[in-house]
């Protein structure tokens, strides 16, 4: 599959609902981390991906991944993590433009 040619919201879409490693293994390598953070959500996804997203760059995906009920890593976080962090809004509907926080 050619992900290269999906909008955003059909990355976003096929992020929580392939059940597809191969897909999931490409999307958890996209630029945009909330593609990578609705990885998260997908109920096929592996311990494998989950643990690697644990040490993921963007705290928004890390601080996840390390919270996931599959992640066997351990990671410590600052304890002034920002709303943006815990946010559990689906990343398919999230406009953090219009955030309340």
């Amino acid at each position: 599959m050619n992900l290269q040619k999906l909008s955003i919201d059909e990355k976003l879409e096929l992020a929580i609902t392939t059940s597809d490693r191969l897909v999931l293994n490409e999307l958890i390598l996209s630029p945009n981390m909330i593609i990578r953070r609705a990885v998260l959500r997908n109920r096929n996804v592996t311990a494998d991906i989950v643990n690697l997203l644990t040490f993921d760059a963007v705290e928004n995906v890390s601080y996840i991944a390390s919270n996931h009920r599959m992640c066997t890593e351990k990671r410590n976080f600052d304890s002034s993590v920002s709303k943006c962090v815990i946010c559990t809004d689906d990343e398919r509907t999230m406009s953090c433009e219009n955030c309340n926080y």
